[in-house]
């Protein structure tokens, strides 16, 4: 007996076009042929064979129109669009998507490491308390943290930070550091917003840190995109022979950030 293919499920999904693929070919289990659908959907054949190719984008518009031929539920199309937004929307745009996202609980159950690396990296203070924790004198105490982080956090984000590191075991006392993983688009923004945060923290130790206790080099120079991969692995290099360095660190006083960085400031037109 021929084993029955469910449904495709719309919330394990990240990439509109690639949902519309598997459920197309759903449908073909159930021999319902594209144009039967494309009746129904009251649009070409041809114009959703684009869209599941990938070669035209599927829209709000489309979702809002094929709700009820799909028998998409209202949470199914708000999913929808979220990922459309944040596959083609602007930075603040997938930002405010995935924050939706994140709220459903779906997405929390089938998705929790890139929930909670999301979460961990939205607050620069959540890394550097993490850090901080395996320091010898670390204190798990709101005040003695505030004293020691450089720049200004509120008491309430503190213990809110120590809550959510705690729930999630991410302290040194709770054992070696886990790796939190995370994919695709997703991690990129976390990633992102959490590079924005430490980059102004950079601006601001200029002013604030002693040229002696700080360390910032810059080159301006011409290079061609096809030495691009070459820099890349100099960079990665380079930061692998810091990351040892933290072998070599008994007794560390204090937690510091290392940035390499190399992008472009032109674009041929």
């Amino acid at each position: 007996m021929k084993k029955r293919l469910d449904k495709p499920d719309i919330f394990t999904y990240r990439k509109a076009q690639v949902y519309l693929v598997d459920l197309l070919n759903w449908y073909k289990t159930k021999k319902i042929s594209l144009r039967n659908l494309s009746k129904k959907l009251n649009v070409s054949p041809a114009l959703l064979s684009l869209i599941s190719s990938g070669k035209r984008q599927l829209t709000e518009e489309n979702i809002e129109a094929w709700a009820s031929v799909f028998e998409w539920n209202p949470q199914e199309v708000t999913w929808l669009k979220k990922i459309i937004a944040l596959e083609f929307a602007s930075t603040s745009e997938k930002r405010e998507a995935l924050e939706g996202m994140s709220r459903f609980k779906s997405f929390k159950e089938k998705s929790p490491q890139e929930v909670l690396t999301y979460k961990y990296l939205q607050k620069w203070w959540n890394v550097a308390i993490r850090e901080m924790s395996d320091l010898p004198e670390f204190q798990e105490d709101p005040e003695w943290i505030q004293k020691r982080l450089l720049f200004k956090v509120s008491i309430d984000n503190i213990k809110k930070a120590l809550i959510f590191l705690n729930k999630h075991k991410l302290l040194s006392k709770y054992g070696n550091f886990r790796r939190l993983d995370c994919q695709g688009d997703i991690y990129k923004l976390a990633l992102s917003s959490f590079h924005e945060q430490i980059l102004n923290k950079a601006v601001e130790s200029i002013y604030k840190v002693e040229s002696q206790k700080r360390h910032i080099l810059g080159q301006t120079m011409t290079i061609s995109k096809d030495q691009l991969p070459e820099l890349k692995d100099i960079l990665d290099e380079t930061l692998e022979k810091i990351i040892k360095l933290t072998e070599k660190s008994n007794g560390a006083k204090e937690i510091y950030h290392m940035a390499l960085i190399g992008f472009p400031l032109t674009e041929d037109k």
